[in-house]
């Protein structure tokens, strides 16, 4: 079924090309926008076939915010990419760094926890900020700069959890045990209702959101849009410039393209239909790259079938403490949580809310620490 589909779904961006075309010359419906970014007109063209109001769709998609971006979708893609064949770039750094003795692992591609530590101490080393990532102005440094590793340097053990160490910091820390104590009643409302105690909600928010602090640089809808605009590979060419992919690697790269795109159309739609049904502006929603949105970092799909209202103002609105608490209580019963619950059973609900054992640990490692501090009295709700 998969193979039969796929030729279908490459089609669409002909068909939805010659409909804006038509439209233009005032043959068929009215979906030619000369103020659309073209790279929309194509998604406006879907929405409006699906059901949505083309008069609302056309205000959304004429104002000056809704402006196409490479990023999110040149972003999953170079994370796939890598997974599966490693990166061109990262493995050209990681040469470089093995060449100057400040990386003892495989030259292989990926961005892995040693490489990060490599491309830090370099950077610390010669004056730059830290910024582990790989970059052709990385490359560029290492050859104006090649700063030689200290003899007998001692590179660190990476065979533990990986954890966010940011999300463990005494900063970040204070931040979740304030939340924690400003809004205890609202937690135990939610550990009353979907017994999910206090400290892995806080925890969870304190990964996703610095509990309400950062809810993403981004606008939602524009990444969404942007995603499904990202089918297109002639959108994308330039992300992808310095890895020089075959033909069998192009392919591979143009289908998780469309599958991506696909997947953020669903949840584009669903976004449009909540902002709806809670009367917020869509360009309001600030979110993740790929378009997760509130303080619990909820998928426009999984807002529609979980949000709730949690002050009971009648709105189940993500970017409200009360709402977004209950809502997370809400999901995570429905992802399998029912008391009591072993580490194994809490670990398996976590990584359903997202797939990353980082990620998990994380959760886990704050948790405990939250626990630990209202056991001693530090912590006091």
């Amino acid at each position: 079924m998969k193979a039969a589909r796929k030729p279908r779904r490459a089609l669409a961006w002909c068909g939805y090309a010659l409909a804006l075309a038509l439209a233009a010359l005032g043959v068929g419906g009215a979906v030619a926008a000369s103020t659309v970014d073209p790279a929309f007109q194509p998604v406006l063209a879907r929405l409006v076939a699906d059901g949505f109001s083309e008069t609302k769709l056309r205000r959304l998609f004429s104002r000056a915010e809704m402006v196409f971006t490479q990023k999110a979708m040149a972003d999953k893609l170079t994370a796939l990419y890598m997974r599966k064949y490693g990166l061109r770039l990262v493995a050209d750094v990681q040469g470089r760094l093995a060449a100057l003795g400040w990386y003892p692992g495989p030259v292989d591609g990926r961005l892995d926890r040693m490489t990060r530590w490599s491309i830090r101490a370099y950077q610390t080393a010669v004056g730059l900020a830290p910024n582990p990532t790989a970059s052709e102005a990385l490359l560029a440094e290492l050859d104006r700069r090649p700063e030689h590793a200290p003899a007998g340097l001692a590179f660190p053990d990476f065979s533990g959890q990986e954890v966010h160490d940011v999300v463990l910091t005494p900063e970040r820390l204070a931040e979740a045990r304030e939340f924690y104590v400003r809004n205890a009643k609202a937690l135990a409302r939610v550990r009353d209702r979907y017994g999910v105690p206090e400290e892995y909600l806080v925890a969870l928010l304190a990964v996703e959101t610095r509990v309400g602090h950062y809810l993403g640089d981004v606008v939602a809808v524009v990444n969404l849009a942007s995603l499904v605009a990202g089918e297109d590979p002639s959108r994308l060419a330039s992300a992808f410039a310095y890895e020089r992919p075959d033909a069998k690697r192009q392919a591979w790269l143009d289908a998780k393209a469309m599958e991506k795109g696909e997947w953020a159309y669903g949840e584009l739609k669903a976004l449009l239909r909540y902002a709806e049904a809670q009367g917020i502006d869509p360009l309001s929603m600030p979110g993740s790259i790929y378009g997760a949105i509130g303080i619990c970092q909820f998928m426009p799909s999984n807002a529609l079938k979980y949000a709730m209202d949690g002050d009971g103002d009648g709105r189940a609105d993500l970017f409200n403490v009360d709402d977004a608490l209950m809502s997370l209580g809400n999901i995570l019963r429905a992802m399998g949580w029912k008391p009591p619950m072993t580490e194994e059973a809490m670990r398996k609900v976590f990584y359903g809310y997202n797939h990353s054992q980082v990620y998990v640990n994380t959760i886990m490692g704050a948790a405990e620490r939250l626990r630990a501090d209202v056991a001693s009295g530090t912590l006091k709700p």
